[in-house]
């Protein structure tokens, strides 16, 4: 079975998500994504390999390629759970150090990724400039929203709140502590701090 995305005009992580939310509905298929970005193209052939996809790139011309992505099935698949408890600590507002503007559209993508990650985590830490992106003014708010909605559990550091001054502005999510924070990272089955 094949399917079909048109994903020109799209900025990532847009292309890469759709094609695994469409994937992700298939045992076995193919998935063609068209695209006219060269960063998109890159990136799909990086996904689609790191998944174990079969991956062609065609060149249609005018700068648009066809990226086809081919899922097969084994009986390991089926063996394979996925799940499980997943602690994201987040320690900062920027992903990477280098632009500050580069970071915050890297993070603000990051966030957003995570709303169409599969499995989603369970727990989402904010902790020292991380608890900007929980707090008033974030450009993060939708994606968090989305998030807890899902049933991921938000928490933001009180110490830190309370050195930015930020105890009246958390937007979303509850206030929590260090030794809490060391008891859901210790006990996650895989964590993650950025």
């Amino acid at each position: 079975m094949k399917q079909f995305i048109d994903a020109r005009g799209w900025e990532c992580p847009k292309p890469i998500i759709e094609t695994k939310k469409l994937l992700d509905t298939m045992r076995e298929g193919t998935v063609i994504t068209t695209v006219d970005d060269k960063l998109a193209v890159t990136n799909l052939v990086n996904f689609s390999e790191s998944m174990g996809y079969q991956v062609t790139c065609t060149e249609k011309g005018d700068g648009v390629f066809d990226i086809e992505v081919t899922k097969t099935w084994s009986e390991d698949d089926d063996s394979v759970s996925g799940g499980g408890n997943i602690v994201i600590q987040i320690t900062t507002n920027v992903y990477g150090s280098e632009s500050e503007g580069l970071g915050e559209n890297l993070m603000k993508a990051y966030i957003y990724a995570l709303t169409e990650a599969a499995p989603l985590p369970k727990t989402l830490l904010f902790i020292n400039k991380g608890v900007f992106l929980t707090t008033a003014g974030t450009t993060v708010l939708e994606s968090l929203k989305s998030l807890e909605g899902a049933g991921v559990e938000i928490l933001t550091c009180g110490a830190c709140l309370n050195f930015y001054g930020l105890v009246d502005s958390l937007e979303i999510g509850g206030v929590t502590n260090m030794y809490s924070m060391v008891e859901k990272l210790h006990n996650a089955k895989n964590a993650v701090v950025i």
